[in-house]
């Protein structure tokens, strides 16, 4: 009797879901394109509205200042927690977001879960190729009132706000994928929303971005996930199933 194709892509799908530990092969965005799509329309028009604010002194800049006047000079005559806590949140999204990522790439590697690491590797690259092309090109100057982490190059858009989504954002959703409790795909996802505001509001806090810095960073990069993973999962999805014909 004919083994039906799809039925031989279901049990190897299910297969890997057992072999792999945590980190299996993704395939909602494959499955759901438009989820992609959503995420890309509404990724490059908020950044857009936001550059366009920027270049014609819209009026967010007046939040801007105010906000880069208020919240560094609270942080100051805060208790010396407050700094050790803030610092410690450039290092979340900067330090140990790289470290995490080698490791995870080399984790990826020696399990040759080749579409875990190519959506790794990708999503990180073109959130770096985007952080140091636009901010170069835009050319804002951060706020005059940064405390603690003084930083001189541009920050139109924040480059932490773009690494965290990138990175924090697609270990919740390989994570998420594998895990069948409820309660403990509502603990990834709060606690993956909670270090990505906390490190956008840590930037702004101690004057390192503008709020519109931190915003911009979030939509470029949700833009940019919408459209790698999404492309990245067809790419191996097809690839299965020519896999699956062959034999």
């Amino acid at each position: 009797m004919a083994i039906n194709k799809t039925t031989v892509l279901h049990a190897q799908d299910e297969k890997s879901r057992k072999n792999i530990s945590g980190f299996h092969a993704t395939s909602m965005f494959a499955q759901y394109p438009v989820i992609g799509l959503l995420m890309f329309i509404f990724g490059v028009l908020a950044f857009s509205g936001l550059t366009i604010n920027l270049i014609f002194q819209g009026p967010l800049l007046a939040v801007d200042n105010l906000i880069a006047n208020t919240l560094p000079a609270i942080a100051l005559k805060g208790p010396p927690f407050v700094k050790v806590i803030m610092v410690a949140s450039y290092y979340v999204g900067n330090e140990l977001l790289t470290v995490l990522a080698f490791l995870l790439g080399f984790y990826f590697i020696y399990k040759r879960y080749w579409q875990q690491l190519v959506m790794l590797f990708i999503g990180l690259a073109g959130s770096s190729v985007f952080f140091l092309s636009l901010s170069k090109l835009i050319d804002r100057p951060r706020p005059p009132t940064q405390i603690w982490l003084v930083l001189n190059i541009p920050g139109f858009p924040s480059g932490h706000a773009s690494a965290v989504i990138v990175f924090y954002g697609l270990m919740a959703y390989l994570l998420v994928s594998n895990i069948y409790s409820n309660f403990w795909k509502a603990i990834i996802i709060i606690t993956t929303i909670s270090i990505i505001a906390f490190v956008g509001f840590s930037r702004i806090f101690t004057g390192g971005h503008y709020l519109t810095d931190v915003l911009a960073g979030y939509s470029i990069e949700i833009a940019w996930s919408g459209l790698v993973y999404t492309l990245v999962e067809i790419y191996f999805q097809k690839r299965t199933r020519l896999n699956v014909k062959k034999r």
